[in-house]
């Protein structure tokens, strides 16, 4: 069988990566998707990382739901991890277990708006340590800080050489019971990671290791470096999924008009402003859409379309039999070839074949995270026509 998951997210429409033509967007309209994913066989949500609290946003609206999952992303160091336990452990309680975590290691600017100042890959360390605290407390065992960024050796060199802070004591609440674990044996971990220092923290702590959507030889390469970073930590994952973007219509040609709809109505101008910011961002100002060179060939004519000012035709963003570069609120036209952005489209036979081959690449494969817009619509569509050739799990 294979986990379906689909996207929840503030933001909707047929173009909401243009803010100018999404529809308001709050709490209330996460929770009719949520109410709406629930009739449909798909195994759970991911909630997406926006600047409303994920958390707490689904806190919010999960009893509108009675099975559905939640993956929700959680960025380590910045919770106490015991803390975090017993929220997740209040959570899972209230709900049945339905609580899957999204490790997210987190982007520098980013994180250091939150007080936690620590080199990208560093965060992998600490991630690392605070994920295994996190599971320990979840279990009902007591964390050994030992040797971890909470270690008290650890605030004496932060403070000073006076400071001496309190020593670490097991707990016991005096007036209720602790929380037993709700999911066996924890709340589980999921996570991606493409980087040799993503794929090294992954083998070490995630348990179901994600990759965006791109062509299949790109993800053979990266869950076979998955596998082998979690080989040398003597482990192995227990499942693998893809995160991507999918448009399927009853016929091949009304996916493809559904797709450059989407694109016709987001415009050239819209489309190159947002691959300048792109590049400007990662390079910290330095260069800008003009100078930047794709990873390969064909992204690199999708640039020099923009740049020419126009749009690239379908033909163009086709990087593999079926799988195409696309539009979505995180990406423009992967030109960065990170899958961001990569969509499956066409009939339920194309797209079932596109989902058969990255199998039968990596067999290991069975789950797939989709997004499509506007997310109810695409939902119930993708419910109707895919899901019953793939025997879903729910």
């Amino acid at each position: 069988m294979t986990k379906i998951l689909w996207y929840l997210s503030p933001y909707d429409g047929l173009t909401p990566w243009v803010k100018e033509s999404r529809p308001p967007g709050g709490v209330e309209s996460v929770g009719d998707l949520a109410a709406h994913l629930d009739t449909l066989p798909f195994y759970g949500a991911l909630q997406g990382t926006y600047s409303q609290d994920s958390f707490l946003t689904i806190a919010q609206i999960a009893h509108r739901t009675q099975r559905l999952r939640f993956l929700i992303p959680f960025y380590p160091g910045l919770t106490a991890p015991r803390l975090l336990a017993e929220q997740i452990l209040t959570f899972d309680q209230h709900t049945g277990g339905r609580l899957l975590l999204n490790l997210v290691n987190g982007i520098d600017p980013r994180i250091q708006t939150y007080g936690l100042p620590v080199p990208h890959d560093e965060r992998y360390a600490l991630s690392a340590q605070y994920w295994r605290l996190f599971v320990e407390a979840y279990e009902g065992k007591e964390p050994s800080y030992e040797e971890t960024y909470l270690a008290r050796d650890t605030f004496r060199r932060a403070f000073s050489d006076s400071f001496e802070p309190l020593e670490y004591r097991p707990f016991r609440q005096q007036s209720a019971e602790p929380i037993a674990p709700v999911q066996e044996p924890h709340a589980p971990l999921w996570g991606a990671g493409a980087s040799p220092a993503g794929q090294d923290h992954a083998g070490r702590v995630v348990e179901v290791y994600l990759a965006h959507l791109r062509e299949t030889e790109a993800l053979r390469a990266q869950f076979a470096g998955g596998a082998a970073a979690a080989a040398r930590h003597g482990r192995k994952f227990r499942g693998l999924g893809v995160h991507g973007s999918v448009i399927v219509r009853p016929r091949r040609q009304e996916a493809i008009d559904r797709f450059v709809e989407q694109i016709e109505a987001t415009g050239v101008e819209h489309t190159r402003d947002r691959l300048e910011a792109r590049v400007r961002a990662l390079s910290k100002g330095a260069s800008g859409l003009a100078d930047f060179t794709a990873p390969d060939a064909r992204r690199q004519v999708i640039v020099d379309r923009i740049l020419a000012g126009r749009l690239p035709t379908v033909d163009e963003l086709e990087l593999e039999p079926g799988v195409f570069a696309g539009l979505t609120p995180w990406s423009a036209f992967d030109i960065m070839g990170e899958g961001a952005g990569v969509y499956l489209l066409g009939s339920p036979d194309d797209v079932h074949g596109s989902i058969s081959r990255i199998q039968s690449a990596v067999p290991a494969v069975d789950t797939f995270i989709f997004s499509g817009w506007p997310l109810a619509e695409e939902a119930t569509t993708v419910a109707e026509l895919l899901l019953p050739r793939l025997d879903p799990e729910s």
